[in-house]
């Protein structure tokens, strides 16, 4: 089932590129009715930039008729309005970009996510988009909601602490009612949840009170869940139970259809058996730092279901930072957090005595691959990269779990749930053996021009309290290229291209 699902994907991806064929050193563009063509070379457009930074947009248009206007803008793929929109009038078959970059500047954008959108259009308003997203780093606004035009009322606490901006005020328990406004279409509900187990009763009503959604029981074990809306939804009915964990809703915004930023999480559950490639990764970036651009890659270019586990840490900021990183990369599968506990332990014995000892641990890591089976692993360089105990002690017990999980002998409780799986293959990290080196400062058109590592890079981004102390050009980063691998086990036979963690499996 997996390998058809990534078959089809490939195929939709392919006909979904016939518009615009591409080569090394130019892409060719067309009208919808084919009668206007333009042919692109040498374009220089952003992929990230630092906020402040300035870029000079450059490249060729050459149309088979004259552009009789051209139009740039940079649209705010969150806030949904331009930041930069020019339009001039060239009247030639072949412009040159740079002669236009003075009236784009890149300087004076805000932070977040960004569309650049080149139009091109001939005497007969025939027209041709070119488009690139990009980011610009930094703290943006949230994106626009409709949750202000909204009546909301609850039947105790204070509603202010779901509706500001702080992540760590909450409106704990009770009924809250939300009357959605009448010249708006909700899309959906998105609530960042305090903690992880709410008993929650979520209902929207049509204007004859019917019951159109209705979501019961705990808030699935996300942190940040969507909530989508029917279209005929006028009012929604929060019941929420007081616990004793329970501190309820950190955040909660209602949506527009049709105008939900990219940025907004609508995360989906992976289903069991059907990962690809599980990356374990020992902390909440430590999948961007050392991994580089496993995830982009795999996401968007080969089209694989990627699945990532972080081993240790418990405390929510982190867990929200990972969250917004990993739906930057473009991974919609919501993470697991195995919550082990974070901190610089005594080596590798330290390590798994604090984690709850060696055989709790690599039973809980045994489960995982049985129920998701991947065919692919990815994980630390056993030397833990510049020698952390935690990136030691993950290597290790990932390798002992690919053992035991295909042996039926072993933790027999998940091998009864999920059956006992082999994984076919295990990379690791700075690995000496059996090497494979990825080209993921490579640009691909899959990831719109960019390259796999500049999503990581902006992805990382989203770990602010990580700032200062870490980055992606950190000596203690570069001095271990994420983009070096060896294999260290196979099922399937060693490499020959050496250019796939996937050889011999696709």
């Amino acid at each position: 089932m997996k390998r058809t699902i990534s078959l089809l994907l490939s195929i939709i991806m392919l006909l979904s590129a016939v518009s615009v064929s591409f080569n090394v050193y130019a892409a060719t563009y067309k009208s919808d009715n084919g009668d206007f063509k333009i042919t692109t070379s040498n374009m220089k457009r952003p992929s990230k930039l630092n906020k402040g930074q300035g870029f000079v947009i450059g490249g060729k248009l050459k149309g088979n008729r004259k552009i009789e206007k051209l139009k740039i803008e940079v649209y705010d793929l969150n806030r949904f309005k331009n930041d930069i929109s020019v339009t001039k009038k060239p009247k030639k078959k072949t412009v040159r970009l740079g002669d236009y970059a003075k009236y784009v500047r890149f300087r004076k954008l805000p932070s977040g996510d960004k569309k650049l959108i080149i139009t091109a259009t001939d005497k007969d308003k025939n027209e041709i988009k070119i488009n690139r997203e990009f980011t610009v780093l930094g703290r943006a606004k949230e994106p626009v909601h409709i949750t202000g035009k909204c009546k909301i009322t609850v039947s105790r606490g204070n509603k202010n602490n779901a509706l500001d901006t702080n992540d760590d005020t909450y409106w704990s328990h009770g009924k809250m009612i939300i009357i959605l406004p009448k010249k708006k279409t909700a899309d959906g509900l998105y609530i960042k949840w305090h903690v992880l187990d709410n008993v929650v009763t979520i209902k929207s009503y049509n204007k004859k009170n019917k019951v159109l959604d209705s979501y019961d029981g705990y808030s699935n074990k996300m942190l940040n869940k969507y909530y989508p809306l029917d279209k005929d939804a006028v009012k929604v009915v929060i019941k929420l139970k007081k616990g004793k964990e329970n501190k309820g809703i950190a955040r909660i915004r209602v949506y527009e259809k049709g105008r939900v930023g990219v940025s907004v999480q609508r995360w989906e559950r992976l289903p069991d058996g059907e990962a690809d490639l599980m990356v374990v990764s020992a902390h909440r970036d430590d999948e961007l730092l050392y991994f580089g651009g496993t995830i982009p890659y795999y996401t968007h270019v080969k089209h694989k279901k990627v699945y990532v586990i972080y081993m240790s840490g418990d405390d929510r900021l982190r867990h929200r930072e990972a969250l917004a990183g990993q739906w930057a990369l473009g991974n919609k599968y919501y993470p697991m957090f195995m919550n082990f506990a974070g901190g610089y332990h005594n080596g590798i014995s330290g390590t798994l005595k604090a984690w709850g000892g060696e055989q709790y641990v690599l039973s809980r890591v045994v489960e995982k691959i049985r129920r998701y089976k991947p065919d692919v692993i990815v994980t630390h360089d056993e030397r833990g990269e510049y020698g952390h105990p935690t990136h030691k002690t993950v290597s290790y017990i990932v390798q002992k779990a690919i053992k035991a999980a295909g042996d039926k002998s072993k933790f027999k409780t998940s091998a009864k749930q999920y059956g006992t799986w082999k994984v076919k293959k295990l990379y690791i990290h700075m690995y000496p053996k059996n090497k494979l080196v990825m080209k993921y400062k490579s640009s691909y058109p899959e990831i719109g021009g960019r390259t796999p590592y500049s999503l990581a890079c902006i992805a990382y981004d989203k770990h602010y309290s990580q700032h200062g102390r870490w980055s992606m050009t950190a000596k203690a980063v570069t001095k271990y290229p994420s983009s070096n691998y060896g294999l260290a086990y196979t099922r399937v036979g060693k490499d020959i291209k050496k250019n796939d963690m996937f050889e011999h499996i696709d």
